[in-house]
């Protein structure tokens, strides 16, 4: 699987697929999401693909990473991460990313053996055109 970083003024994606997590098991999906996103925030390579598997650590490059560390700089500084929506069954749970002057919606999905499968990172107003959408 690849990493895709994009960078648009209708979008910004970040997905990684089969990202290892280093955390014990069972850890809290809120503290992987939060780290990820403020090691991205830093633009700190090293420490954004530090719990990926060798595999996923190939595929993100530091001007991609460096082009959505300055999509979030432009909202401002980064406050917090507060839980939007969780199920634990599928693995999937959704934050809103606050910064000074807006939010992202950081997406995470948490495979069954306890290693992240998923993060995005998408504006809010793509969340909500969706939302909108009747196959939303």
């Amino acid at each position: 699987m690849r990493t895709i970083i994009r960078s648009s003024s209708a979008a910004v994606v970040l997905a990684f697929a089969a990202i290892g997590c280093s955390h014990a098991s069972g850890s809290d999906p809120a503290q992987a999401a939060d780290s990820i996103t403020r090691s991205v925030y830093a633009n700190d390579y090293d420490a954004t693909v530090a719990n990926f598997d060798d595999a996923t650590k190939k595929t993100v490059t530091r001007t991609e990473l460096g082009a959505l560390s300055d999509r979030m700089h432009a909202l401002g500084d980064y406050k917090s991460l507060t839980a939007r929506d969780a199920n634990p069954d599928t693995g999937k749970y959704e934050y809103d990313a606050a910064f000074t002057n807006g939010s992202l919606l950081v997406l995470l999905r948490v495979d069954p053996d306890g290693k992240i499968g998923a993060y995005r990172v998408e504006p809010e107003a793509a969340k909500a055109a969706s939302a909108a959408s009747p196959n939303g």
